[in-house]
């Protein structure tokens, strides 16, 4: 039957994380699903592995070349797939294939505490949500247990105020020499008068043998790729939405979202298919429901893309002119040094630890909250192990001094990275840029952002805790590289740009991620938050996405 003959009950746009749960929650009530990817569904994890080993650089893209030879034509997956104004510097990339970004993800899962949710009433600066901690926490439950989180339920329950009400699935990930080694070093701590204390993160990422995919053996190698899947991406739910009926199309580029111009309600999707040869074909599709689920920047540039004169003047779902505004990261840095008493790093995943204190506080009124990881990788990307051995070399060291000396450094490689809250800022955006579309003839997506004093604060509050850390193991003045806050990473965290809210004046989609202006259209994904905190944003996307799932489910059922 031609794929344009076939009608469904939802079309769900994006294979991540997001679009994966909607499609496997939906399959098994049941419905006729069709899931739509633009990227690839990818190799074997073998050959993802491999890339990653012969990578001169491992970046969190090096096992997703976006050009493999002998093809002449790129994916749609690009360094230059978006055009950027500033002032500031956007940093964060994501990918596109069936799984999305968290093949590449840490895969750390912390849950927002209630302050996240009630930034605004708390401490007078960002939004409130129009949910609270309460209404989200049974579906956290059930998030950590359909991805598999290990995780400490006893530690972490009521942390900043975020109780638990069901355990973990699995026991925590193993800690570290080191981190045992950072907790006896920093008992006593205090910074900013805050007690410094170590607590286990949790993460998606196996203690044991779950769900059909192995324990974690410790490879170190979680971002760009787990080698033996014991890390969760978002393809294990599209394995297993297929299994209960559900269709995907991957290589389908949907390029614009059709509008009943009576009615206002969506109609129909378009879309193109592409191969690797360079094959191209255009189609459409409709269904009773439609989900966008393509991330924080390919959703609003769809929504934006698919513009109508009449039903929607200023793009779909964009009544309120919110549409790719708010546009949030982590932004992040690091400190990286020697240390006195070796840590042996590179055993088991990059970070088991993290420092949640400050996390929440009363400062939040004056500047960002943060959180910081106790690394596991030596001093990450400030210097490698070929980067120390390069130094000792050049120092004029060679065989039996060499190894000694390379052994005793990398030993003791110490990172501590950290990750700052950025508000909603209505001028930090995703718009679509002038000039040339890509390849399928959609615009590109242009993004403006601009650092502002309250994070600019946060970083200087990380570094102080950083410094003290580093005082209380013992680290030279001579050996610290500080990351300052000019120099800010991405953290991958794409969030904010097309929020919800109770008013459909200055939000998106509402409660349940349904778009105020089309009753027939949910946007899910973490472009639904309308503030960030500190907490990867994967778990909180999770339990929208199911949360989601259940009122699409119910309309499909009676019907809106």
């Amino acid at each position: 039957m031609p794929e344009a003959d076939v009608h469904f009950s939802v079309a769900i746009v994006g294979a991540g994380v997001a679009g994966a749960l909607l499609a496997h929650e939906l399959a098994r009530a049941g419905h006729r699903v069709l899931l739509v990817e633009a990227g690839p569904a990818g190799r074997a994890r073998v050959d993802l592995v491999g890339d990653y080993a012969l990578a001169a650089v491992k970046t969190p893209r090096s096992s997703y070349r976006d050009n493999q030879p002998p093809s002449p034509v790129k994916s749609p997956d690009s360094e230059d797939d978006y055009a950027q104004t500033g002032p500031s510097k956007f940093k964060s990339t994501y990918l596109r294939r069936v799984g999305g970004s968290t093949w590449h993800m840490l895969g750390n899962m912390p849950r927002l505490v209630p302050a996240d949710l009630r930034l605004h009433s708390r401490y007078g600066v960002g939004v409130d949500w129009p949910l609270g901690y309460d209404d989200l926490e049974p579906w956290y439950g059930e998030a950590e247990h359909a991805l598999g989180v290990a995780g400490d339920h006893r530690a972490l329950d009521g942390l900043h105020g975020a109780r638990r009400s069901r355990p973990f699935p699995m026991t925590r990930i193993w800690p570290s020499y080191g981190d045992l080694v950072v907790e006896r070093a920093v008992v006593g701590l205090q910074v900013h008068g805050i007690p410094v204390e170590l607590i286990s993160t949790p993460q998606a990422r196996n203690s044991r043998p779950y769900d059909g995919r192995p324990a974690c053996a410790g490879n170190s190698s979680c971002v760009p790729i787990c080698p033996i899947g014991a890390k969760y991406d978002g393809s294990v739910h599209v394995r297993k939405a297929v299994a209960a009926g559900a269709v995907l199309w991957d290589r389908a580029v949907v390029t614009r979202i059709d509008l009943d111009r009576t009615t206002g309600r969506v109609r129909a999707l378009r879309y193109t298919r592409w191969d690797e040869a360079g094959a191209r074909r255009k189609g459409s599709v409709a269904a009773d429901l439609y989900v966008v689920a393509a991330h924080a920047v390919e959703t609003p540039r769809l929504l934006l893309a698919s513009r109508d004169p009449d039903a929607a003047p200023a793009g779909v779902a964009n009544g309120s002119d919110q549409v790719g505004r708010n546009l949030m990261d982590h932004l992040q840095g690091q400190g990286a040094t020697i240390v006195a008493e070796p840590l042996h790093p590179f055993r088991g995943p990059p970070t088991t630890v993290g420092i949640d204190c400050f996390r929440d506080g009363a400062f939040r009124a004056r500047h960002a909250a943060f959180r910081l990881s106790i690394g596991n990788d030596g001093m990450g990307r400030s210097e490698t192990p070929y980067a120390a051995l390069g130094r000792l070399v050049d120092a004029g060291l060679i065989g039996t001094d060499l190894r000694t000396a390379l052994r005793d450094r990398l030993s003791r490689q110490f990172r501590i990275s950290y990750s700052t809250e950025m508000l909603p800022r209505p001028g930090n955006r995703v718009t679509l840029a002038d000039g040339p579309a890509d390849e399928f003839d959609v615009p590109r997506a242009e993004l403006a952002m601009t650092l502002d004093d309250y994070n600019r604060q946060a970083f200087a509050k990380a570094l102080a805790v950083v410094s003290a850390v580093f005082d209380r193991l013992g680290a030279p003045d001579g050996e610290r590289k500080m990351q300052k806050e000019e120099t800010y990473s991405g953290a991958g965290h794409i969030m904010g740009t097309t929020r919800m809210g109770q008013d459909p004046s200055n939000s998106v989609v509402d409660r349940d991620c349904r778009a105020h202006d089309h009753d027939n259209l949910f946007i899910v994904g973490a472009g639904a938050f309308p503030t960030g905190g500190t907490a990867n944003p994967t778990l909180t996307v999770a339990a929208l996405a199911l949360r989601a799932a259940r009122t699409v489910s119910t309309l499909l059922r009676t019907g809106p």
